[in-house]
């Protein structure tokens, strides 16, 4: 019976991914609940965000997924709470395998890498996360930023093509 809700939640969620207005959200908001089992406080959830895979993906109170962002879940995705995530942003939590030659990269197994963002977190527009990332309270990544490897620090500002830190916010 959860299969048939699950299945019927994902297409109810992708019938109002175009939709705009207050309804909208929180309808978006209670179909991804009600597939991830979550109660989602204050989680906005706007126009043309894509979630794939929302049986990987935690999400902690206040979190703001602006319009066109693109998320795989399936490899395990967990955001804290406070967190605002800009438009047209892509986090992926899987990567292609590619170690055997004979074999197509298209045709060779999907290797799940979970994506960690603690609370208090800004994510700018059209950001990309890899797979496997880690991103400590506090960090702010810019518009634009590819985020390749984990941030070790809290606190920092984010930016580049690969990303890495530029300076301390408070410092």
């Amino acid at each position: 019976m959860k299969g048939l809700v699950n299945k019927l939640a994902v297409r109810a969620y992708n019938m109002t991914m175009r939709c705009e207005g207050m309804w909208a959200l929180r309808l978006r908001r209670w179909l991804i609940g009600l597939q991830t089992g979550q109660r989602l406080d204050g989680v906005n959830i706007f126009a043309d965000v894509f979630l794939e895979g929302v049986d990987g993906l935690r999400i902690g109170r206040a979190v703001s997924f602006n319009r066109g962002c693109n998320f795989s879940c399936a490899g395990g995705l967990t955001i804290g709470d406070h967190v605002s995530i800009g438009h047209g942003t892509s986090i992926m939590t899987a990567n292609h395998g590619f170690a055997d030659p004979a074999v197509p990269i298209q045709l060779q197994p999907v290797e799940p890498a979970p994506v960690t963002i603690a609370s208090n977190v800004w994510i700018g527009a059209k950001a990309t996360i890899l797979a496997g990332v880690s991103i400590p309270s506090g960090t702010i990544i810019a518009a634009g930023a590819v985020v390749t490897k984990s941030i070790e620090q809290p606190d920092m500002i984010v930016a580049g093509v690969p990303a890495r830190p530029i300076k301390s916010r408070f410092g």
